[in-house]
């Protein structure tokens, strides 16, 4: 692309920002939109703006154009992205969950190698237009299943314009709601900064060769796609607190194991930390009903996933910005983001538990 269009090295990052503005946008406002439109609605329209922005890729003539259909594309991946984590948390379990994370996954680790083989080919704009020939068929499928999203989109329809705006704006001033956002902050940074930085570390630092270093990187993301089918199974035997916790002080450890290197074993620790990881996200959105209450769930995980993702942008340029000194500072600082993880993650747990009990009290004194 920036060949074909002239433009620097350093242009791809006007192509994610634009994007990156889009999903935060959508996502964030993803529980509104389902709200009003209901999520069948809401994922049609989200599939055909992707639709939009491929077919922009494969054929736009400008860079600016290249620019707009980027910022679409990342309005229908917000959608589809904040719209489906609060479907599966409200009508599925932690085995959908953690699935619908691994197919994330599979579809991150088969893309690359569609436009790789597509550009030393025919060209990479036949890679966008083959991916838009799923899309074309994921509308029709879309089309046909709009009934099948029917118990959604009766229970929004129910509810008022009036009573819509005032569940948004109590969601909004709940200090868990963002709180539960910082978190999620807090583990897309944890997440991003050792696939983001782990090649440069291990190449100028640790003396890994980069053959070495970058399967190394690969293995790391791939691996939480195997942890997400891995604990897709477990799950459901398991309290979802009780994974929470074992995991993130898992993934302490890992990060403690990798930043330490004892006996120069951080590699493993570094493919550990990935796999404890794996079932995080999941978890915490499927969680979100309990910790926040299930009326301002649906608003608040679109606020979470936005959070996330500006979190997997924010934390790896910290971490840059850390690692200009020494490129193992950066081991310290994702050690610390591990462990502010665990003490919201308490945090939050302890407060839903307070809070349900005073709900519960509240209802019972004026019962009596």
């Amino acid at each position: 692309m920036r060949v074909e269009f002239g433009q620097p090295l350093e242009a791809v990052g006007i192509l994610l920002t634009a994007s990156m503005v889009g999903y935060l946008t959508s996502s964030f406002l993803s529980g509104v939109i389902a709200s009003r439109l209901g999520n069948g609605r809401m994922f049609l329209l989200a599939v055909g703006l992707m639709l939009i922005g491929i077919l922009g890729y494969a054929t736009a003539q400008s860079w600016g154009v290249m620019i707009l259909v980027a910022l679409i594309t990342g309005i229908g991946n917000g959608f589809i992205d904040g719209g489906l984590n609060a479907y599966v948390a409200a009508y599925h379990g932690a085995r959908t969950m953690n699935w619908l994370h691994a197919c994330f996954g599979i579809g991150v680790t088969i893309a690359p190698l569609v436009m790789t083989a597509t550009a030393e080919g025919p060209g990479w704009r036949w890679g966008y237009l083959g991916i838009a020939t799923f899309f074309v068929v994921l509308v029709g499928v879309l089309v046909l299943m709009l009934v099948s999203w029917e118990p959604p989109v009766s229970a929004s329809s129910s509810v008022s314009a009036p009573q819509r705006r005032a569940a948004i704006m109590a969601t909004l001033r709940s200090p868990l709601v963002w709180l539960s956002i910082l978190m999620f902050m807090i583990y897309a940074s944890a997440e991003v900064i050792p696939g983001q930085w782990g090649f440069d570390i291990f190449t100028q630092v640790r003396g890994v060769d980069q053959p070495t270093a970058g399967t190394l990187v690969s293995i790391y993301w791939g691996t939480f796609t195997v942890g997400r089918i891995f604990f897709g199974f477990i799950t459901p035997r398991f309290k979802t607190t009780v994974l929470q916790r074992v995991c993130i002080l898992a993934m302490v450890f890992g990060a403690a194991w990798l930043w330490i290197n004892p006996a120069n074993t951080g590699l493993i620790g570094f493919v550990f930390l990935a796999f404890m990881q794996a079932p995080l996200f999941p978890l915490f959105v499927l969680d979100t009903p309990h910790v926040l209450g299930a009326q301002r769930a649906s608003f608040a995980i679109g606020f979470q996933v936005a959070g996330a993702g500006f979190g997997a942008a924010i934390g790896p340029s910290i971490a840059g910005v850390i690692g200009q000194t020494s490129l193992e500072s950066i081991l310290p600082f994702l050690l610390l983001m591990t462990v502010i993880l665990f003490v919201l993650n308490e945090f939050l747990q302890r407060a839903s538990v307070s809070h349900i009990a005073a709900t519960a009290e509240r209802v019972r004194l004026g019962g009596d």
